[in-house]
């Protein structure tokens, strides 16, 4: 499309910019030369050196064959006059950045229909960006009272598994929340139909009353009943040997110290060769472990846990670990799990005791290896 553009500002020239990406033909008009001059070096973009609001300048920029003209100059007065003179001039269809929002009647008597309140866009951004933390992204649809977001689903989220058709008819779900997009890991997005399995770990891109947008994450994001978070981890904790000497407290100390982590499939955690200053508990997915050649020498599931060797001996990684598929992570890194178990010395010899008797059995390692956690 053949499309000019008024002003050359910020807005102005990130929007030339995306357009010439996206081929379209662009011209600019800009009173400032040096603007001219960088937009046209920069950006590819023809430029037109003068006041958009001289209708000999529009006529050198080809405003009566253009397809569409956008306003985005400094003030509304100037995009107003300049909207006036094109409306005269060209059948093109009008788009303007609108400042002041008191100027909202005059430019719908001058003929715009497409109108981008630049405040109003941020503010809606910003409080639902206030208000909804999990939401990655939102944009204001309409007069504002639709908004368009993205929200990523929780490893755990209750609602994983489950087709967009179940989804939407389940209780608590807004029926006025509509599915237009699923984006993977890998940045793949697809548009969703009723058969749709929305995966842990996706983005969804929606649409929903900004009155129900509460209702909408909360139910998205919701974990199932049961234990969670810390608690979750602690559980899952107890099943790792060498821990077993931790009661309940001191498991759910070394829990709240984690790093939760989630990661896209292919992400490497640590190289072989690394120091080893955490050890991971896989909350879900898959984490393979390569040796020096890239062969798998392991696949850790859900529940299991890798990278403790180097954090007790104190030697570096022995494998390369890399998530086969999306993943959920907890991260014990060296210094709180100490903190804990030199807090208590019998625990400790009792954790050294079982370390050294696994590091014997599975890699030949003698015991006065093993005190590369607790100090020589």
């Amino acid at each position: 499309m053949k499309i000019v553009i008024a002003g050359g500002g910020r807005v102005g020239s990130v929007l030339a910019a995306r357009l010439v990406a996206e081929q379209h033909s662009v011209t600019v008009i800009e009173r400032d030369a040096a603007t001219c001059t960088r937009l046209f070096e920069e950006v590819g973009v023809v430029t037109v050196c003068g006041d958009a609001t001289n209708p000999q300048m529009l006529e050198a920029a080809g405003v009566t064959s253009a397809d569409v003209v956008a306003g985005v100059l400094a003030r509304d007065s100037e995009n107003l006059a300049f909207t006036m003179l094109v409306r005269s001039m060209s059948p093109a269809r009008l788009m303007v950045r609108m400042l002041d929002t008191s100027y909202r009647e005059a430019y719908r008597l001058a003929g715009v229909k497409d109108l981008v309140a630049e405040a109003e866009v941020v503010v809606a951004k910003m409080t639902t960006a206030i208000d909804f933390p999990q939401v990655a992204g939102s944009l204001p649809l309409g007069d504002g009272d639709t908004v368009l977001f993205e929200l990523a689903l929780p490893m755990r989220a209750q609602v994983a598994g489950q087709t967009v058709a179940q989804v939407r008819s389940m209780e608590g779900f807004p029926r006025e929340c509509v599915f237009i997009g699923v984006v993977d890991p890998q940045g793949r997005a697809t548009l969703p139909d009723g058969n749709t399995v929305l995966r842990a770990g996706h983005t969804v891109i929606l649409v929903a009353r900004r009155a129900h947008l509460a209702e909408a994450v909360t139910f998205l994001t919701r974990e199932p009943v049961g234990t969670t978070g810390v608690a979750m981890l602690a559980s899952t904790l107890r099943k790792v040997d060498f821990l077993a000497p931790l009661n309940t407290e001191e498991l759910e100390t070394v829990a709240r110290g984690a790093e939760h982590l989630q990661r896209p499939a292919g992400t490497e955690l640590f190289r072989q060769g690394d120091a080893g200053e955490n050890f991971y508990v896989v909350l879900s997915g898959e984490v393979q472990l390569k040796d020096t050649g890239g062969q798998s020498v392991a696949l850790v599931k859900q529940g299991g846990f890798f990278g403790e060797l180097a954090l007790l001996t104190g030697e570096p990684r022995t494998a390369t670990a890399v998530t086969a598929t999306a993943c959920e992570l907890a991260a014990v890194g060296r210094d709180d799990f100490r903190s804990v178990v030199m807090a208590n010395p019998g625990v400790a010899l009792e954790m050294s005791r079982i370390l050294g008797e696994r590091l014997s059995r599975v890699q030949g390692i003698k015991p006065s290896k093993r005190w590369g956690l607790f100090g020589r």
